[in-house]
């Protein structure tokens, strides 16, 4: 049997370390973090059954692409771990394979697909013709800068995908504020019980955001770091490479975290179905996160049972 001559002490260690240790952290923690959401998706699915089909949908799709991205990143590990387990080059290079592009397409398509999502959310509270567009127009940038890398050659590489994170590192802070800042709106003439729903949504916005919001920060941090320092492998790329995997499944954790805490939030603050308000420019603070088109109301249980009026009509 073949076996290629070990390469010196200097090469195999910062390789091993900096480079192939930090895909195997990434896969790992990708691992992990699909169970996760294959719980999130399970408590969905029993609680939820009467959502809109669009929702449903969303749902279904969010399991589809993120599974992909785990089975792909299992077939990364068992290469790199197995068929090239004597052969640290050959592992390197087949992590800049094709099988590297189809990384770094799942994870642009689930980053996207989250943020799309959120944005949609972010629309039906605010109803503004002119921020949703522009965090839209900026998430779309990311992804053309993530596509951009892909295409690039080694030397522009590195600056495609700093501008990538950056630019969703961006359009992650101006989302989450603009959904802060339009519940807070709302909250200004609302009714006592439904200031505190609009203070459990915005706590939700922060605590649902923050994961997505740290890998981002963290991606963005060593990528620059890398890109400054002198070209090699070193920790800084270890980071990146593990922040930026963890990415997706964070945004997919955080869509999951905000559909599931919508029925405990409305037993907490005893809401029954919303009404719309024909009178108003904007959605009532009913309308907003509890709406149609975002819970269910078929209750499996007899504490979910209301005396609102509304729901006997």
């Amino acid at each position: 049997m073949y076996r290629p001559s070990p390469p010196s002490a200097d090469v195999v260690y910062p390789a091993i370390t900096y480079f192939l240790g930090s895909w195997d952290i990434a896969i790992c923690a990708d691992f992990i973090l699909q169970g996760v959401l294959f719980a999130q998706i399970a408590h969905y699915t029993a609680l939820y059954e009467g959502d809109a089909l669009l929702l449903r949908a969303f749902v279904a799709g969010l399991a589809l692409i993120t599974t992909a991205k785990t089975a792909q990143g299992l077939v990364l590990f068992w290469t790199i771990n197995v068929n090239h387990f004597m052969d640290v080059a050959a592992a390197i290079r087949f992590t800049g394979s094709s099988m590297s592009s189809v990384d770094v397409l799942l994870v642009a398509v689930i980053a996207f697909y989250v943020q799309m999502f959120f944005c949609a959310r972010l629309w039906w509270i605010s109803m503004n013709p002119y921020i949703v567009p522009l965090i839209v127009a900026i998430f779309a940038f990311a992804l053309i800068a993530l596509t951009m890398y892909t295409l690039a050659d080694k030397s522009e590489s590195v600056t495609w995908f700093t501008l990538h994170v950056g630019t969703a590192l961006a359009g992650d802070v101006l989302l989450c504020g603009s959904t802060i800042y339009f519940l807070l709106r709302h909250s200004r003439h609302a009714s006592q019980q439904t200031a505190g729903i609009l203070s459990a949504l915005m706590k939700l916005a922060v605590q649902s955001a923050a994961p997505a919001v740290v890998c981002a920060l963290i991606a963005f941090v060593a990528s620059v770091a890398w890109h400054l320092t002198t070209p090699g492998t070193n920790a800084y790329i270890l980071l990146a490479i593990i922040a930026n995997n963890v990415l997706p499944k964070a945004y997919a954790i955080s869509a999951m975290w905000t559909l599931n805490s919508r029925k405990s939030i409305r037993r907490a603050y005893s809401i029954g179905p919303p009404s719309s308000s024909a009178t108003s420019r904007y959605p009532t603070p009913d309308d907003l996160e509890l709406s149609l088109l975002w819970i269910s109301y078929e209750e499996n249980d007899s504490d979910a049972e209301s005396d609102d009026p509304r729901q006997r009509e």
